[in-house]
């Protein structure tokens, strides 16, 4: 993947959205932020409760008034008006802060107009979930490869992931989009009285397109599932195969040196091995087949 495709997605959340973006994203507020490879992944911390955000405040304001006081005395009463009224603006400022900390986090987003194909915002509970889902299974991807540098490189495997992401953002944004279409139909269906009008046949048939692009999309998110749990599950095996085989020779020429007479035979871990790394190459060849190099 060459550098002029870098391809780095960035994930925010909440309660009610799930942003995925190619520039980026974030949610007003403290926020947790998780970087792995090619991934930045960022969540609002809890709200502070009105107690602590309250207490906060009033050691922000003390600590405004001890310092405002002391420069006063130390000379500045010439300046004691600017001084105070410096001092009032930074007081409101804690007091908007800590009624800020009270509040949960919300996604922040690039402008949808300005920015319409690089960004997807999730907020249907079933899409947002199922996106959650695919990021934990890439994530599961992406902590094999610190140990599979030997067969994939690590910072393209990274960025392939990305892309394989906001590949999903855009079939769930997508499938969301469907899942409306549909209900939307589905509630005209049950107040249609005529099933032999030409408004029925419409209904009916617009239905079926929607069914079918349901099936379609549904069909490229396990397919995508289906590449990412392979690579997940074939790097995890070849990194238990290669340690076990480590470990057999380490074990097996331990023994030869203990006796002389005991004939200790070669075990079929290497043989696996050489399976298991099959298995990756193939699935990080899958993937790259599927998602590499898009957009």
């Amino acid at each position: 993947m060459s550098s002029e495709n870098y391809v780095h997605l960035w994930i925010a959340s909440d309660a009610k959205a799930t942003a995925a973006a190619l520039t980026e994203v974030g949610v007003r507020g403290r926020a947790r932020v998780h970087e792995w490879g090619s991934v930045t992944d960022i969540t609002p911390e809890a709200p502070m409760s009105r107690e602590a955000a309250s207490r906060r405040a009033a050691q922000q304001i003390m600590l405004l008034a001890v310092v405002f006081g002391g420069l006063c005395m130390a000379g500045g009463g010439a300046y004691a008006g600017m001084l105070i009224s410096g001092g009032l603006v930074l007081a409101v400022v804690a007091i908007v802060g800590s009624v800020r900390a009270e509040q949960p986090g919300r996604v922040r987003t690039p402008n949808m107009r300005s920015f319409p194909d690089i960004h997807r915002v999730l907020t249907t509970p079933q899409e947002q979930r199922t996106f959650r889902a695919l990021v934990k299974l890439a994530e599961r991807v992406g902590r094999t490869l610190p140990e599979l540098d030997e067969l994939v490189e690590p910072n393209e495997a990274g960025e392939l992931l990305a892309q394989a992401l906001w590949d999903g953002a855009k079939d769930l944004a997508r499938k969301q989009e469907i899942r409306a279409v549909r209900d939307d139909l589905r509630r005209h269906e049950t107040h249609a009285s005529d099933e032999s009008s030409r408004a029925h046949r419409d209904l009916m048939h617009q239905r079926q397109q929607a069914d079918a692009l349901w099936e379609e999309v549904n069909g490229d998110l396990a397919r995508l599932v289906a590449q990412l749990t392979a690579a997940a599950e074939s790097g995890e095996m070849f990194i238990r195969d290669r340690d076990l085989d480590v470990t057999l020779q380490r074990t097996e020429k331990a023994l030869a040196e203990l006796s002389t007479d005991l004939m200790v035979g070669t075990s079929g871990a290497s043989e696996q091995l050489a399976d298991e790394t099959t298995a990756v190459l193939n699935a990080y060849r899958e993937l790259n087949d599927l998602y590499g190099g898009k957009h």
